[in-house]
């Protein structure tokens, strides 16, 4: 194992360089942007409309947070099969802050800005379960956010440090994902069942790929236990 104190955690407790916040934000860019140009495209195809309004920009931002996160848990993986890890693992604090700023922003725009214009969030049966289990995961996330300064790792101690990030950071992808599969079963069953609109909902991928990252590391981690003596 490497002598670096945050090898097996989500985030890194070292300070990252300029270059790596630039990188996050770049990412949070892109992906915001993509998602906004994505949304406005299939409202289009599902509705027969082009219409931009915060709706958009506010599904963006919570696909954008649940991608960053789930890549800033899924560097550890990818560190794991790759012999240039320790460049991987320096972009984990960076991603993971800059995801969790972004979903504060997507959780603000929601309950407030959109109100605030006359504008509605999403709306389904389960809202009321997605809503608490999408404020449980930015509790978790927020608490990793506190407990990634260095401080926190001197006065807990590096073992526990590491557990705490790395569970709490898993825990936060599962409830994250929950949050959307509870806001867009419907769209997403529909889209299965008749293929229409042919783009199926961005948040379809993006809690994919975070339950692909946790189901990944779990694979990862039983592998570690059988190569211990």
């Amino acid at each position: 194992m490497s002598a670096n104190p945050g090898i097996d955690n989500g985030w890194n407790g070292r300070r990252p360089a300029r270059r790596l916040w630039v990188r996050a934000w770049l990412a949070a860019a892109a992906a915001l942007l993509f998602g906004i140009l994505y949304f406005f495209v299939r409202q289009h195809i599902k509705d027969g409309v082009w219409r931009f309004d915060l709706s958009l920009v506010d599904k963006s931002l919570g696909v954008s947070a649940l991608v960053l996160l789930t890549l800033s848990m899924f560097l550890t993986v990818l560190a794991y099969f790759s012999r240039g890890s320790g460049k991987l693992l320096a972009y984990r604090k960076s991603f993971g802050l800059v995801g969790f700023w972004t979903a504060l922003a997507h959780g603000t725009v929601n309950h407030f800005l959109l109100p605030a214009v006359g504008l509605q969030s999403e709306r389904g049966d389960g809202v009321t379960h997605a809503a608490g289990a999408g404020l449980a995961a930015l509790i978790v996330f927020a608490l990793m956010a506190v407990a990634s300064d260095d401080r926190v790792r001197i006065r807990i101690g590096t073992e526990r440090w590491r557990k705490l990030l790395r569970y709490a950071g898993y825990a936060g992808l599962v409830l994250g994902a929950g949050h959307v599969a509870l806001l867009k079963w419907s769209s997403w069953t529909n889209f299965f069942r008749t293929f229409d609109p042919f783009l199926p909902s961005l948040s379809l991928p993006a809690a994919a790929f975070a339950a692909a990252a946790v189901l990944l590391r779990l694979a990862v981690g039983l592998s570690r236990r059988r190569k211990k003596p």
